[in-house]
């Protein structure tokens, strides 16, 4: 099914899924039921469902199960949490970097007393946090289940024991992460983490401008995606 995606995309300069995989019948019927395609491959668990759209990757299955309002309200803190895993940390550092002044003064001077001590500046300190999560991503997902749980304590006690970064990053990266799982779709939570770094080197030269350049040319992008005749977004 991978191979096969990938012969079919027809726009393949995009980090942003053109299809869904699932393997659960119930998300497949529900699929077909709103008129889309069921892509099933001999010998593989995985169905293809297209065409998707933006809106398609915050669903979950169990939302079938559950009232509207529940949902709706569910849906919109996916909404949420999206924003907050690919911008939260360009947004830091931004305004630690380049505009302070936006801050309130008991919130500046917790921000500065917290960067007491930290050998790197902001954008050193940020980068060096997420791609040592990105790190301990990784090697607990190849890791059996008790080893990856270690993995995550040990990789806490080294970044707090080492005083490398401050604590609000410490917050920062780990708000980020707790946003990121929300999103009920993995492939289309790498095309965040993907985006996040681009926006935190975007914030690291321009400030809040490239903040919102950023997230511009993002929208943009997805804007001008079609998936067989229909707008991704």
């Amino acid at each position: 099914s991978g191979m096969l995606q990938q012969y079919l995309e027809k726009d393949s300069k995009t980090p942003f899924p053109l299809y869904q995989l699932t393997q659960r019948p119930d998300k497949v019927a529900s699929s077909i039921m709103e008129g889309r395609i069921a892509v099933v491959l001999d010998n593989s668990p995985m169905v293809l469902l297209l065409p998707v759209t933006f809106n398609v990757f915050f669903q979950a299955s169990d939302d079938y199960y559950n009232r509207w309002e529940i949902t709706t309200f569910v849906r919109i803190l996916r909404y949420v949490a999206a924003i907050i895993s690919i911008g939260l940390p360009g947004f830091y550092v931004a305004i630690a970097g380049f505009h302070p002044e936006v801050l309130p003064t008991p919130f500046l001077l917790a921000l500065i007393s917290a960067r007491e001590g930290v050998p790197f500046p902001v954008i050193v300190e940020v980068l060096l946090m997420e791609l040592s999560f990105e790190l301990l991503r990784e090697a607990g997902i190849r890791l059996p289940g008790q080893l990856g749980g270690t993995m995550g304590v040990v990789g806490g006690l080294i970044v707090g024991q080492a005083h490398l970064v401050s604590t609000i990053v410490v917050i920062v990266v780990a708000l980020t992460a707790i946003a990121t799982f929300s999103i009920p779709n993995e492939l289309f939570t790498s095309a965040f983490r993907l985006m996040k770094f681009f926006l935190i080197i975007l914030c690291a030269f321009w400030g809040l401008y490239g903040f919102f350049l950023g997230f511009l040319a993002i929208f943009i992008h997805l804007f001008y995606l079609e998936n067989y005749g229909v707008p991704y977004a």
